[in-house]
């Protein structure tokens, strides 16, 4: 038979509570997790910025391309 997971460490959330947390406990809990974060550094995030509107433009131009073809495709072998 399989052992139930422990549940040490766990908060145990009353019954009549409802899951719920009131305003000021949740962005304590929010500012506490957003501290236990990894931020990038600058440098990688101006780099992945950069990345980010590269492939934007890329995706756009190979979008547009497919489009004009389309367009032309239809309008002269369909009309």
């Amino acid at each position: 038979m399989a052992r139930s997971s422990s549940t040490r460490g766990a908060r145990v959330i009353a019954p009549s509570a409802g899951g719920r947390v009131s305003p000021i406990g949740f962005l304590q809990e929010t500012f506490s997790e957003l501290r236990k974060a990894v931020w990038p550094s600058r440098e990688e995030t101006s780099r992945l910025t950069v990345v980010v509107i590269a492939l934007a433009i890329a995706a756009g131009f190979f979008l547009g391309g497919l489009d004009r073809i389309f367009a032309e495709t239809f309008t002269r072998y369909v009309l």
